[in-house]
């Protein structure tokens, strides 16, 4: 379940964020933007993979690192549990 920082956050089509708890701002590439979007919304790391899959034409062992990167970022940042 994302945790409230991450649903707080705005998200831009062009992979601006804002984190108005914190004032900070962060970029994101199209696959993370995609990722976040998703994990605001409770999506499953399965749902997420998938739906990236389709969506972007990537293998799954690429998305599954990427998945991995975002969520170790996240975490970093104190915006997922």
């Amino acid at each position: 379940m994302a945790s409230e920082a991450l649903k707080n956050l705005a998200l831009s089509d062009t992979g601006f964020v804002f984190d108005p708890t914190t004032g900070n701002t962060y970029t994101l590439n199209e696959t993370g933007l995609a990722i976040v979007r998703l994990l605001k919304i409770d999506k499953t790391k399965e749902d997420i993979i998938q739906s990236i899959i389709s969506e972007y034409e990537v293998d799954s062992d690429e998305i599954e690192r990427d998945y991995s990167d975002m969520i170790i970022q996240l975490t970093e940042l104190g915006l997922y549990k």
